[in-house]
């Protein structure tokens, strides 16, 4: 199989000449800024009849005009696009001949246990069924690599492709049973933790505080190290997928990502994720996030039982997925112990339509580095995902 992705050179959020939307009637004496938006009301139905002064954008916390708009809108029956020039309503819209979206399942095989991987396999199956025939999907398996697919418009080979995704998560190996706040907690020095294991493992002595924190060391680094191998694999996809121009769709499908929610600590993974977000922003991705959180049903059945820490677990293995969604302008969604056929609905559905705005840029903005970007719209009760920097090259 070739490369996951052809060797197209794109730059994503950034400064576009008016050849790059056929419609548009661009003013060349200022640089364009193409912003990608996607704007939901409460119930998750994508708001398709905004202007462009319903929409306010800052970069580097200053405002920049809204100059023009599209509304992207995907359907099963190609309309004829419309002209939408600068100065007029602003309520533009097109279903190009051509348009269609293009997803890419990411699903991190490691952080699944067996059943959640067939869970996921099976609802992803029922959401390739429902794409347009025109849409492009593929599939990559993470860390592993073992199940992947290049884009493509045969749907029916991707499935056959998710048939080969397993679930791989084993629990850290250690003498004694921690559960992932306390391995991070011990680990990272918390003398309160270290003994709160010790009065429950070893009641009776047999052990001490420096077995307990080499245990819960060890375990910490079994963990650091498949986060590293995780964000390693992902940000080698999402450099693939920058060289792909246009809107890609990533559906990241996840146990979870750990980072620590203390100050200071192991399992600090905070600044490497972070950086995958950026890449994935920079690469024109929209990141939908999927947490299978069944952390409930494996904490019963794990073998040190139940603990009352599982809430706390549960947002450490969400952290690293709100990080990289939040640094791209994507979302989260979490599923709880339940089908992620409706989380597979809520994709389909924010992804039917979406708007690109051309937005001027200062003469401040234009040097080549990464300057935050923030859109807001007059709607109440909508939100708005974007991305949140630009790199705009030098003239």
């Amino acid at each position: 199989m070739n490369r996951l992705m052809p060797r197209v050179v794109a730059l994503a959020l950034a400064a576009i000449p008016a050849s790059t939307f056929q419609r548009q009637t661009f003013n060349t004496a200022v640089d364009l800024v193409a912003v990608d938006v996607t704007v939901v009301d409460k119930d998750g139905k994508p708001v398709d009849d905004l202007a462009i002064t319903d929409f306010e954008v800052l970069i580097s916390g200053r405002s920049r005009k809204v100059v023009t708009i599209d509304r992207l809108k995907y359907g099963a029956t190609p309309a004829t696009p419309s002209a939408v020039p600068a100065g007029g309503d602003g309520r533009g819209q097109t279903t190009a001949p051509n348009a269609r979206r293009m997803y890419l399942l990411a699903i991190d095989e490691h952080s699944l246990q067996a059943g959640s991987a067939m869970a996921a396999i099976n609802a992803a199956e029922r959401f390739i069924d429902k794409l347009h025939p025109a849409d492009l999907v593929g599939l990559y398996s993470y860390p592993t690599g073992a199940a992947k697919y290049d884009l493509t418009t045969d749907h029916g080979a991707v499935r056959r492709a998710l048939r080969g995704v397993m679930g791989l998560r084993v629990e850290p190996e250690g003498r004694f049973h921690m559960t992932l706040s306390e391995i991070i907690d011990v680990a990272s020095g918390d003398v309160q933790a270290q003994r709160s294991v010790l009065q429950r493992e070893c009641p009776r002595g047999g052990c001490n505080l420096i077995d307990i924190k080499n245990d819960a060391i060890s375990a910490v680094g079994f963990l650091e190290m498949t986060v590293t191998q995780s964000v390693g694999s992902l940000r080698g996809l999402v450099r693939g997928l920058g060289e792909t121009p246009g809107r890609k769709i990533l559906v990241l499908i996840s146990g979870g990502l750990i980072s620590t929610d203390r100050s200071s600590g192991r399992a600090n993974s905070m600044a490497e994720i972070s950086q995958l977000g950026r890449e994935a922003a920079a690469a024109n991705l929209d990141v939908f996030a999927l947490h299978l959180d069944w952390s409930f049903q494996e904490a019963l059945a794990s073998r040190g039982g139940l603990r009352t820490s599982y809430f706390r677990d549960s947002n450490l293995a969400a952290t690293g997925l709100e990080i990289v969604a939040g640094t791209s302008g994507g979302t989260v969604i979490r599923v709880r112990g339940t089908s992620p056929d409706v989380a597979f609905d809520r994709i389909m559905r924010e992804t039917s339509s979406y708007y690109i705005l051309g937005v001027e840029s200062a003469d401040e903005d234009r040097d080549g580095r990464p300057h935050p970007i923030r859109v807001r719209v007059k709607r109440r009760g909508a939100e708005v995902r974007s991305r949140s920097e630009v790199i705009i090259p030098r003239r």
